[in-house]
């Protein structure tokens, strides 16, 4: 009887300590989800674009100047591409700002949910044979974060880039026709 007693417990012992090796591991693989959000995180808020509204506001001045005040007798093709180009830019702001705003907060939710899956597996809570399919998920979900972070990106370096291309021009443009037409009466 007693050597039945002491296989149970061998085989309890041996179950218990490959669970814990299993939440080690598991753990670990949180903490390493934990870090990319926070890198995710930190390179959206570097990114962010602070004076959202003010270039709204600027680049709107711009074209009305130009629009009601420009007058030509003929048609200025390299003025007009980069009117186009710089009404595209303008237009591209607010989706910008709402892509920045929907980035800001799918980071927070997946840093709540990692931060519940941590504490799950730490206190044996809920499906422990769900563990590694929610860690997967919840790694699948960062890699989207990551590419959603990554259009933002491109998407904010080109309109970024445009605005500095052409901006200073084109106020100019615009404020020099405004002089002259306050000149002219």
């Amino acid at each position: 009887m007693k050597p039945s007693v002491f296989l149970f417990l061998t085989c309890g012992i041996l179950f218990f300590s490959c669970s814990d090796l299993k939440k080690d591991e598991q753990l670990k693989r949180i903490s390493t989800l934990e870090k990319r959000i926070l890198l995710i995180e930190n390179e959206r808020t570097v990114n962010e674009i602070d004076t959202l509204t003010a270039l709204k506001i600027a680049t709107n001045a711009v074209e009305i100047r130009i629009k009601n005040y420009l007058v030509l007798d003929t048609i200025n093709l390299v003025l007009g591409k980069k009117m186009d180009a710089y009404k595209m830019m303008r237009r591209s702001l607010k989706p910008l700002g709402k892509q920045n705003s929907q980035l800001k907060q799918a980071i927070r939710e997946e840093q709540k949910t990692l931060k519940a899956l941590r504490s799950d597996i730490e206190n044996g809570s809920g499906s422990r044979d769900k563990y590694e399919s929610y860690i997967l998920f919840e790694k699948n979900k960062l890699n989207q974060l990551q590419i959603l972070l990554d259009e933002y990106l491109r998407l904010k370096n080109e309109t970024m880039a445009t605005y500095r291309e052409l901006h200073p021009e084109l106020n100019q443009l615009s404020l020099d026709l405004v002089r002259k037409h306050n000149l002219n009466h």
